[in-house]
């Protein structure tokens, strides 16, 4: 078998390096207590170019893995499915942990929508770009139908109460749970965040394919197109992918539209807006597509760039353990129940770098000596349903058939 370091690709590690301080600067700025005029502006900036742009990028990485796992399963002549189970398996076990106790739900949806993807690796390039499309635009596809229905049965005004009325309900919820989710006992946070689980995962955001699902397919697209492994023969694609990023950012923050006609039909204003705004094909997180644009240019001008950016790469090779290890120390920090500490946003980017800077370090610390993170090691052994080697110096155990 191949040392892990001759499999794995280099700059997805830098990748997921840069997505991780990307969003600890978002999770200290959303921590962080009000400012002034300075700490205002830097919120500003952290809202226009960081707000989703990051675990954007770590969800499409996400996708990058999953294609490349049975890339090499199947170059082995492997039957992946099985292990990939229990990965996802052991995800959700992380993901129950995150959401639950630390009030984090990214990766429970990452292991809930990751059993899809096995369902569409197989597809041709032309229809999973046609399912790509289909999964972006979801949502909007669904509050039309919803409409649709609605109106029908009910007629455009008792819908629109019916509507309101629900988003009354919601925000209602939120609000309590917020305050429930900032006592200073643990029970009750745990109970609040227990509560918060089926209401969010109820969302059309959650059980639509509209975000994560979409931005699986992006990784696993642009796998199968060669941007990540081959960058320098996709230079130009790379390049246009980057633009079309900057674009369709600068359209979903800058343009504005005229109120909507009350004279025009609801229906048809509704399709009209929807359009206006993009219908989940422009949105503003394709910044991501830019930020991830420019580490696989550098590397395909100049593979030395993996040894520049390699401080991101020590980070990300263990983005399992330090995300985690992030949102304890966040909600520890910030947390009423807890230490309930206050930062101003600026000093919060300050602690945000340091934690990043802290981390790479200890990885870099770590990875010499062990083949994995901590938790790295633990998924792997979940999903091959025994214990890996521990140490770098370590030997694969005879495989048992």
């Amino acid at each position: 078998m191949r040392p892990e370091a001759e499999t794995r690709l280099d700059v997805l590690d830098v990748l997921r390096g840069v997505a991780l301080l990307g969003m600890f600067l978002v999770h200290f700025s959303n921590f962080a207590a009000e400012g002034g005029p300075l700490d205002q502006r830097y919120q500003t900036v952290v809202a226009l170019f960081f707000e989703e742009r990051f675990w954007a990028m770590f969800a499409i990485l996400f996708g990058v893995g999953f294609a490349l796992q049975f890339r090499r399963a199947e170059a082995r002549g492997e039957n992946y499915l099985p292990k990939y189970l229990r990965r996802m398996a052991a995800l959700a076990g992380f993901g129950l942990i995150a959401h639950g106790v630390f009030g984090f739900n990214v990766l429970l949806g990452y292991a809930v929508w990751g059993l899809v993807l096995p369902l569409v690796r197989r597809l041709s390039t032309p229809v999973l770009i046609g399912c790509l499309v289909v999964s972006a635009s979801s949502l909007n596809l669904y509050a039309i139908a919803q409409a649709t229905y609605g109106v029908r049965t009910k007629g455009v005004e008792a819908y629109r109460t019916e509507r309101r009325e629900a988003v009354e309900r919601y925000r209602a919820f939120m609000t309590a749970n917020r305050a429930a989710q900032d006592a200073p006992d643990f029970p009750t946070v745990f109970k609040a965040r227990l509560q918060h689980m089926p209401v969010f995962y109820s969302q059309p955001f959650s059980f639509l394919p509209t975000n994560t699902m979409t931005l699986f397919l992006l990784g696993v697209l642009g796998l199968r197109l060669g941007l990540f492994d081959r960058p320098g023969e996709h230079r130009r694609l790379i390049a246009g992918l980057a633009v079309f990023g900057l674009a369709a950012w600068a359209y979903d923050t800058f343009m504005s539209f005229p109120p909507p006609n009350p004279q025009a039909p609801f229906l048809r204003s509704l399709i009209v807006a929807r359009l206006m705004f993009g219908f989940g094909l422009i949105r503003g997180m394709w910044l991501t597509f830019t930020y991830m644009g420019v580490v696989l240019l550098l590397v395909a001008r100049n593979p030395l760039w993996l040894k520049r950016l390699s401080f991101f790469g020590w980070a990300g090779r263990m983005a399992l353990t330090n995300y985690m290890l992030q949102i304890i120390l966040l909600d520890l920090l910030f947390s009423h129940y807890a230490f309930g500490v206050s930062l101003r946003p600026i000093a919060g980017a300050a602690a945000a770098i340091s934690l990043f800077l802290v981390d790479s370090v200890i990885s870099r610390w770590w990875l010499a000596r062990h083949r994995f993170g901590p938790l790295e090691w633990l998924w792997r052994s979940a999903t091959y349903a025994r214990w890996q080697p521990w140490r770098v110096a370590a030997t694969l155990p005879a495989r048992i058939v």
